[in-house]
């Protein structure tokens, strides 16, 4: 019988923080969705990805950055929960 050794742990780190992705999970729900975002960073054990650039909140206390300001939402994907990853190829 074939065993699959292939882990995409090890494909992760070979990817550039700037490049853009779409990162899906093992998750249910929205998360299974997949991802996508520019990678911000690598580490270890998980992918950090800036998602879509937003507004920040008018008038919230507490929002990170200034209303206005191009403020994007930071996901952490662990890789252990990663089931696959497209890129754009130009």
């Amino acid at each position: 019988m074939a065993v699959n050794k292939f882990n995409i742990s090890d494909t992760i780190p070979q990817m550039h923080v700037g490049q853009v992705v779409t990162v899906f999970t093992v998750a249910g729900g929205t998360g299974g969705g997949g991802y996508t975002g520019t990678i911000l960073a690598i580490d270890d054990v998980n992918l950090y990805l800036l998602l879509v650039a937003a507004q920040a909140p008018d008038a919230v206390v507490g929002a990170f950055g200034a209303p206005g300001a191009g403020v994007g939402a930071v996901v952490t994907i662990p890789l252990a929960q990663i089931s696959s990853v497209t890129e754009p190829v130009l």
